[in-house]
């Protein structure tokens, strides 16, 4: 059976001598695994197609629950990603993200768009790379069922003083004595949150707050899945604030 669907590649790995095994995400059918083959050999006319980031309409066969790439109509490359590492590194960081809370075989229309508008933001170039990640990052974690509540500026009439925590076991910033599973958290992490999310945010807070919203977000992300997030470690060491 030949199915259609929209997808971005998030991950490429090498497969015998002329072949890759993709890790694909489709709004329809979430994350998958499909090979394609010969697409290591010279002139191979659909190689664009196992690229990482590629955004493309793929024709895939289907055996058994195993999936094959034979055919592609590409929509965007994102080739710019390539000429800046520190960019590369967030759009890796963005798939990674997708990798670990994507499911198999669910719906997941936010959180592709979401990535898909990360991606062309970093290539666009005119948002800073870190807060481009940060935004994506806030969607995937609210889209999975882990949302940040950053509620505490209206809770305390705007007044938050300099002693934030993080609490870790309901994701929302609070004070020390409400706090359950938590860290200090600096008021410019809750600012750079709050802008990348789109609510009000003090300007003259801001400053320093987007490595320790990044560092944030990987320790929230690993207590909630248990995964590394490698790619993300390698973006806030690259990234200069």
């Amino acid at each position: 059976m030949d199915i259609k669907t929209e997808a971005i590649v998030l991950q490429a790995i090498d497969y015998k001598d002329n072949d890759k095994l993709l890790t694909l995400f489709s709004p329809e059918l979430g994350k998958i695994t499909a090979g394609i083959r010969g697409v290591k050999k010279p002139k191979a006319r659909l190689a664009f197609a196992s690229q990482p980031f590629c955004f493309a309409e793929y024709i895939l066969a289907e055996r058994g629950g195993r999936y094959t790439v034979t055919g592609a109509y590409l929509h965007e490359s994102f080739f710019e990603l390539r000429t800046d590492i520190t960019r590369f590194y967030a759009a890796c960081a963005g798939a990674e993200i997708c990798r670990t809370l994507a499911q198999e075989n669910e719906r997941h229309d936010s959180l592709f768009i979401g990535f898909i508008e990360c991606l062309k933001s970093l290539c666009l170039g005119g948002e800073d790379e870190a807060e481009s990640l940060i935004s994506f990052a806030l969607v995937a974690l609210r889209e999975s069922g882990y949302p940040l509540d950053l509620s505490f500026f209206e809770e305390c009439d705007g007044d938050i003083g300099e002693r934030l925590w993080f609490d870790f076991a309901d994701g929302r910033f609070t004070t020390f004595d409400r706090c359950v599973q938590g860290e200090r958290a600096s008021v410019s992490t809750y600012f750079v949150l709050r802008k990348c999310a789109g609510l009000t945010y003090d300007e003259s807070a801001l400053a320093g707050g987007k490595k320790r919203a990044l560092r944030l977000l990987k320790a929230f992300l690993y207590e909630k899945t248990e995964a590394r997030f490698d790619n993300l470690g390698e973006f806030i060491r690259a990234y200069e604030e």
